[in-house]
């Protein structure tokens, strides 16, 4: 039975029944069985006494359920645990012996975040699964506690090849971060790199042999001083210099320091710098050790790009601001011999990333267990025919042959929509040890949904397709237990192991939230005026009424059907059950418009459109109460529904985002996104297009109340225009500036404050309800004259309108 669905006291007082009793009005429905229990004739209708004995005790059960239920709030949003990102959850040592799960949750009552690392014995689970189903879960032999203020805290973390531990990147809250292992049989966290080193990446096979990288705080210590030197002067130098950088000197963060960066290996017991043809180099990204740690495989730009590279490679649609050119350092995969420093191109072509337009590609290159073969995530190959080709999901390259084949081809960007496919790969391995066969984990864009594709190579030298799921279970090598998470959008995550014969839950992270009246969740179709098809969650009150018309808030940037996520998607402004358990509906998109071209913000604006006219139609939604969040990327999209006044928004907030306006476009160079988006410069003849396209020459047609909120000073720069110009206008603004440097928010009191201040917001507007807690009062004072403001407006729009 689902939580919305516990029968009331009068669901159960309308249970039919032959009665010459009369029905007292303030008898409750248990009152009433009883009654009628008391008046049936036992041998005259034994079924009826089996039937409402059932009834009475699932009655008793649920009314006791339900009176331990409450409200979902933002506290327990944020006490959740969740486990780590899918695919990088659950992994299990090399021999098998072992696994160990990954999961954060926030303590409040701390204000930090803590990481965890719990360690099972892989036999204690197949014994559990053979046991009784009273026989309680097993235990983990260790659990690794890291805490600090904000997250991530354990980072690229990963098994030993001899599964004697676990290897992973360690952060304080200095921001400095240390390669450790947390050794398994002495229960001991030992570091491998100094207390004055940051480290950025690393690959490791044992504690002998291991590759890192750094940067020292030497460019820290320089710009101090160079600080020191220029608060003493009578004038500084800004010329080329990032405005925060001359109004924020001493916010580190954001500013381009002169850093010195380190590749190093370690090999026995010999630690050195990596070298390149006798240079010292820093890899391009992500590397992979080979298994006898000899040699690393990393990306490294090319020196001089041929001038064939510009047509061989192409971006994925012709406006495409990311591309090859003259002058550009596309990179290239290459082997490296630790020993000698000779460097062999393996792709012998750039990597997908650097072409523009093509799926993003997260993953690692990595080896086979015999290092007979190297796995290539997002890379282009070149043709045999030195013809225009689209770049692979990953190639696999044959060492002693030294020849790459391409296991699929990405897809990507159209000049109007997202191509289906692949579009960004999370991960790729080789599957079972075994160098024949390789695993894709992907995102696709269209529906928002991973996909896991298993390839194995054919007789012919191709690679077939031979399975997909819709997510990435662990399963240990040699046998056939399996340990994933369990989780969907109303099911929060449970690890789950299994074997041929049962599946048993191991671990329950948030027991606590069978207390709770979570409400109902569902994925959500439409399609919008062009006929592309959308899809969200729709979170509903836990007490809905079918029938009943409910506030509606939009979250967006993004959704998942396979998660559960209390927020909706991201901790940054977002807050979907706490809202919905508020009494409104909330509507997480997911949006896949064509980024980079001036089609993006219309088509996002026509999803919000076409959601919200299919939610009005049926019977859902009030069409006088609808409220828009926008985080990041999707901050215009926001401001574009708000400009382009498609249908009537109540209330808005933007959070540290993409706004397309002049003044960001000053004080970023976002040129290579910001002119293909606009169509033209905010110069000359150009500048007219800016006046007619970009939000921030249109604030004047927003009279709907809006929040912006920066997350730090830097942030709060790059959001001002808006809130500066509705000032100006009159217009309903409020500005909020949290105290931190994070884009998604990790920190409990910054996430309680951000989230909490959403749901603050659209309950004054959607609602009319003011929070009672004193330590507001100064809040809603405020927001009551942004209200005045907004009935004046509106008055005087009324009354310029001409009457027809």
């Amino acid at each position: 039975m689902r939580r919305s669905e516990v029968p009331t006291k009068v669901e159960a007082q309308s249970i039919p029944c032959t009665t010459h009793h009369t029905h007292h009005p303030r008898e409750g429905g248990v009152d009433v069985i009883k009654r009628f229990l008391r008046s049936v004739s036992l041998r005259r209708k034994p079924w009826s006494i089996f039937f409402l004995l059932t009834l009475l005790f699932s009655f008793h059960t649920a009314a006791a359920r339900q009176k331990h239920w409450r409200p979902f709030t933002l506290i327990d949003d944020i006490r959740f645990e969740l486990f780590g990102e899918p695919g990088k959850t659950i992994r299990f040592s090399s021999d098998g012996k072992y696994f160990a799960i990954y999961s954060e949750r926030e303590r409040l009552d701390r204000n930090t975040v803590e990481d965890s690392l719990r360690l099972y014995h892989t036999e204690d689970v197949r014994k559990f699964l053979n046991q009784s189903s009273e026989s309680q879960p097993p235990i983990p032999i260790w659990i690794v506690n890291r805490s600090k203020k904000e997250g991530p805290i354990i980072s690229q973390w990963r098994w030993l090849a001899d599964s004697s531990g676990l290897a992973f990147l360690e952060s304080s809250d200095s921001g400095r971060q240390r390669l450790v292992i947390a050794n398994l049989r002495r229960k001991m966290i030992e570091p491998l790199s100094s207390l004055t080193e940051t480290v950025t990446a690393f690959d490791i096979r044992d504690r002998r042999h291991y590759v890192y990288t750094t940067v020292d705080s030497g460019g820290a210590n320089k710009w101090q001083a160079r600080r020191l030197a220029e608060h003493e002067a009578p004038a500084v130098v800004g010329t080329g210099r990032p405005l925060w950088q001359l109004l924020f000197p001493d916010n580190l963060r954001f500013t381009s320091l002169e850093t010195q960066r380190h590749f190093r290996a370690a090999l026995a017991d010999d630690i050195f710098e990596v070298k390149a043809d006798g240079a010292p180099i820093i890899p391009g990204g992500s590397f992979a050790l080979s298994p006898d740690g000899t040699s690393v495989v990393t990306k490294m730009p090319l020196g001089d790009v041929p001038i064939s590279w510009t047509t061989l490679y192409p971006p994925s649609f012709a406006l495409a601001p990311y591309r090859i050119h003259a002058g550009s350092t596309p990179q290239r995969y290459v082997r490296i011999n630790l020993k000698t420093g000779t460097v062999e191109s393996l792709s012998n072509a750039p990597v997908s990333n650097d072409a523009g337009g093509w799926a993003w590609v997260y993953a690692s290159p990595s080896w086979s267990e015999d290092g007979q073969a190297i796995l290539l995530p997002g890379t282009f190959l070149r043709s045999k025919e030195n013809t225009p080709s689209r770049p692979c999901v990953a190639a696999v390259v044959d060492v002693p042959s030294n020849t790459a084949t391409c296991v699929d081809t990405l897809n990507g960007r159209t000049e109007t929509g997202v191509e289906e496919g692949y579009h960004e790969i999370d991960d790729v391995y080789f599957a079972r040890s075994d160098r024949h066969r390789v695993v894709v984990v992907s995102i696709n864009r269209v529906n928002s949904s991973p996909k896991t594709t298993e390839y194995q190579l054919a007789v012919d030298g191709s690679w077939q397709e031979i399975g997909r799921d819709k997510r990435k279970p662990e399963i240990r090598k040699d046998s056939d237990l399996k340990i994933s998470v369990k989780q969907g959008i109303n099911q929060p995550p449970l690890l789950v192991a299994e074997n041929e014969w049962t599946s048993r839950v191991i671990l329950d992270p948030n027991p606590q939230l069978k207390n709770f009246a979570l409400g109902e969740a569902t994925v959500y179709g439409w399609k919008d005026k062009e006929g592309r098809e959308w899809k969200g969650g729709l979170y509903k009150p836990p007490n809905y009424k079918p029938g009943k018309r409910y506030p509606l808030v939009i979250q967006t940037h993004g959704f998942t059907e396979v998660e559960f996520i209390p927020s909706g998607y991201y901790a940054t402004a977002f807050a979907a059950r706490a809202l919905a358990a508020r009494g409104m509906m909330v509507l997480q998109v997911g949006e896949h418009c064509p980024a980079w071209t001036s089609l993006e913000g219309s088509c996002a604006v026509s999803g919000y459109e076409s959601a919200v006219k299919q939610l009005v139609a049926e019977g859902l939604v009030d069409p006088q109460n609808i409220g828009i969040v926008g985080f990041s990327r999707t901050c215009y999209y926001v401001m574009e529904t708000l400009t382009t006044d498609s249908f009537h928004l109540r209330a808005a907030s933007v959070t540290d985002g993409v706004m397309l306006d002049y003044f960001q476009y000053l004080l970023v160079d976002l040129s290579i996104e910001y002119d293909p988006m606009i169509g033209a410069k905010p110069f000359g003849v150009g500048l007219q297009q800016w006046l007619k396209r970009s939000p921030g020459f249109n604030l004047d047609k927003i009279n709907t109340p809006l929040m912006v909120v920066g997350l730090g000073p830097v942030s709060l720069l790059t959001m001002w225009e808006p809130y500066a110009g509705l000032r100006y206008l009159h217009k309903p603004v409020d500005l909020i500036m949290l105290n931190t440097d994070e884009h998604v928010l990790t920190n409990p009191a910054v996430r309680l404050a951000s989230q909490g201040g959403s749901v603050d917001w659209f309950r004054f507007w959607l609602q009319d309800y003011e929070d009672p807690d004193p330590s507001k009062a100064a809040q809603y004072a405020r927001w009551r004259e942004l209200k005045k403001m907004r009935d004046a407006n509106d008055e005087k729009a009324k009354e310029s309108t001409p009457y027809h």
